[in-house]
C-alpha cells in the first residue's frame, strides 16, 4: 500500500475494507486519444469545407458532449436534453445573425438559463411530492447549537431534495456555458473582418487543441506522468501550427498560425492536465465500480472538454490578431 493513495488512505482511517482496482487494460487507456483525435479531425475537415458544415459538426460533438457531461455528473433525464437543445439554438442564432460574433450566443445563454431555473424548480417539487415523511425529532434543534454529550449534533441536515436539486443546478448551468464556448470556432469561421483565412484560423486553433490531447494521452498511455505528458503535448501542438504556417495555404502567414496553435494548445493541454489528475485523484473502489456507459462518457469528456474550453481563446487570437 502506497502512502501516497487517498483513497487507500480514507479506507484505512474509516475502518472500512480496501476493494483495490486493477489497472485499466492498455487499449481502454487508448480510448481518450483516439476519441480527441477522431473529434479534432471531424472539426478540421468541417472547417476546411464550408461553415454550414462546421456548424453541423460541432452541433453533434456538443450533443455528445452534454451527454457525457450529465452522465459524469449523474444528472437527471430532463438536464441533458436541455443542455443539447441550448447548444444547438446557440449554433443557428450565431449562424443567421448579421455579425457572426460570439457575443451572438448571450441571449441563447440567458434564456436557457432562465428554462432550466424553471426546470430545476419543477423537478424540486416533484422530488419533495416523492420523499418519505420524516418524523421530526420532539425538541426543536437549535440551528449552530453545540453538540449533547451523547455526541449527538444539534444541527438539521439539508433536505435531500434540495441537495439533489442543487447537484442538477450545477450540472445544468455548467453544461451550458461550456457547450456555448465551444460555439467559438463556428463564430471564428462565419466571422467577418479577419485579416487573415477564417477557415485556416479555425484548423490552426483545433489543430493545436487537438493535437496537445492526443500527444499528451498518448504519452500517458506510454508511462509518462501527467505534467511532463501535457507540458510535450503543447510542444508538439505548437510545433504542428508551425509546420501548418510554414506551408503557407493561402497566405497564413507563419506567426498567425503558430499564435492560435499555441493559444488553443494552452488551454487544452491545462484542462487536460485537471482531467488526468481528477482520474488519478479518484479512489480505487470508485474506479473498480465503472459502467461502460460510464467509461464512454469519460473518454468522450477527455476528448471534447479541452477543444471547447480552448475555442474562446482561439476566436479572440484569430479576430484581433494583426498580419
Amino acid at each position: 500500500m502506497s502512502a501516497g493513495d487517498p483513497g487507500l488512505s480514507r479506507g484505512v482511517l474509516s475502518g472500512q475494507p480496501v476493494l483495490r482496482a486493477a489497472a485499466p487494460p492498455r487499449r481502454a487507456l487508448l480510448g481518450a486519444p483516439l476519441a480527441a483525435l477522431v473529434a479534432m479531425g471531424l472539426a478540421v475537415g468541417a472547417a476546411a469545407l464550408a461553415t454550414w458544415v462546421l456548424a453541423v459538426v460541432l452541433a453533434v460533438e456538443q450533443v455528445a458532449f452534454a451527454w457525457a457531461w450529465g452522465r459524469a455528473l449523474r444528472a437527471s433525464a430532463g438536464t441533458i436534453p436541455l443542455v443539447a437543445a441550448g447548444a444547438v439554438l446557440a449554433d443557428v442564432v450565431l449562424l443567421v445573425s448579421d455579425r457572426h460574433s460570439y457575443g451572438s450566443v448571450a441571449g441563447v445563454v440567458g434564456a436557457a438559463v432562465a428554462v432550466v431555473v424553471l426546470y430545476q424548480l419543477g423537478l424540486r417539487r416533484a422530488l419533495t411530492l416523492r420523499a418519505p415523511a420524516v418524523a421530526r425529532p420532539p425538541a426543536v434543534a437549535r440551528v449552530g447549537a453545540e453538540a449533547d454529550p451523547a455526541g449527538r449534533s444539534d444541527t438539521v441536515a439539508p433536505p435531500v431534495p434540495a441537495a439533489r436539486v442543487s447537484a442538477e443546478l450545477a450540472t445544468a448551468l455548467s453544461g451550458i456555458i461550456l457547450v456555448a464556448l465551444f460555439a467559438g470556432y463556428l463564430a471564428l469561421r462565419a466571422g467577418h473582418g479577419a485579416q487573415h483565412p477564417a477557415d485556416l484560423l479555425v484548423i490552426a486553433g483545433l489543430l493545436g487543441a487537438g493535437s496537445a490531447v492526443v500527444a499528451a494521452r498518448l504519452l500517458g498511455w506510454a508511462g509518462l506522468g501527467a505534467v511532463p505528458a501535457d507540458l510535450l503535448g503543447v510542444v508538439v501542438a505548437v510545433a504542428a501550427g508551425a509546420i501548418l504556417g510554414a506551408l503557407g495555404p493561402d497566405d497564413l502567414t507563419l506567426n498567425a498560425a503558430l499564435a492560435t496553435a499555441a493559444s488553443g494548445a494552452a488551454v487544452a493541454g491545462l484542462v487536460d492536465l485537471v482531467l488526468a489528475r481528477a482520474h488519478e485523484a479518484g479512489s480505487p473502489a470508485a474506479q473498480a465500480d465503472v459502467t461502460a456507459g460510464q467509461s464512454a462518457a469519460d473518454v468522450l469528456l477527455a476528448a471534447i472538454l479541452p477543444l471547447a474550453c480552448a475555442a474562446p481563446l482561439v476566436y479572440l487570437v484569430g479576430r484581433h490578431l494583426p498580419r
